[in-house]
């Protein structure tokens, strides 16, 4: 609950705000536990008991599933984790700034968790059911979420959800091409200056604010960054280097 607060928190902080109430998944677990359920009467569920560092090892770092435990049925009354069967076949969309885009789950993915051991709720069957809870139509995020919306779009014609339009723009990397974030030790933008931050945000979306702006309120700002937002100024990219002071 604390980081929740905190992400709010820097929202307001940059003048940004929410048209609705704010949904937590802890909130949401009925609705997860009925879509298991659904997909487990058509039988494309199955129990894993194998942790990370086993695949690790057993796998040689790869990234897609074995079946082991399909073919293999772990111990009764041992925790463990919920993976949907995927088929080998292709998933495509029509990407807003990327294009046509496609993977085949089956090869590139393997069978994913839905429901973890630790008895959460997998990110992927949380986010799917949420944005179609929210009435979603369009999601607009950053290009290293792309390989995840695959697995959602299977998930929602499983689940008789209608696909939203999806928008991948650029991440923002340092110097190294790691990706500005927590795990790389990027700095805490609720610690930088607003202003400053904000029109830098505009620059590196290609939107080029005027000289002037740095004098406005967060409002004006924000307002000159929607009256001139266009997704035509950004380019088919994964991400954008800056350079860090």
């Amino acid at each position: 609950m604390e980081y929740s607060v905190q992400i709010l928190n820097t929202l307001e902080q940059y003048g940004l705000h929410w048209d609705e109430r704010v949904f937590y998944q802890h909130d949401r677990f009925n609705a997860y536990k009925e879509a298991l359920l659904s997909l487990e009467k058509s039988t494309l569920l199955y129990p894993c008991q194998c942790s990370r560092k086993q695949l690790a090892k057993r796998l040689d770092n790869s990234l897609v599933y074995d079946r082991c435990c399909l073919t293999n049925s772990p111990p009764l009354n041992e925790p463990t984790s919920v993976r949907i069967k995927i088929p080998n076949e292709i998933i495509s969309f029509q990407d807003s700034l990327q294009g046509s885009v496609q993977q085949n789950l089956g090869l590139d993915v393997g069978d994913f968790v839905l429901f973890r051991k630790d008895q959460v709720y997998a990110y992927h069957l949380a986010v799917t059911l949420d944005d179609d809870e929210q009435g979603i139509t369009d999601v607009f995020r950053g290009y290293d979420l792309l390989d995840s919306t695959f697995r959602q779009i299977h998930l929602q014609r499983l689940l008789n959800i209608k696909t939203p339009i999806y928008t991948h723009i650029p991440v923002i990397n340092d110097a190294k091409g790691a990706k500005l974030s927590k795990q790389t030790f990027a700095e805490d933008v609720s610690l930088l200056p607003t202003t400053a931050t904000l029109l830098s945000v505009l620059s590196h979306l290609n939107l080029n604010p005027p000289e002037d702006l740095k004098d406005g309120s967060l409002n004006d700002i924000l307002n000159w960054g929607v009256a001139h937002w266009s997704l035509e100024n950004l380019k088919k990219q994964s991400a954008i280097e800056i350079k860090l002071n």
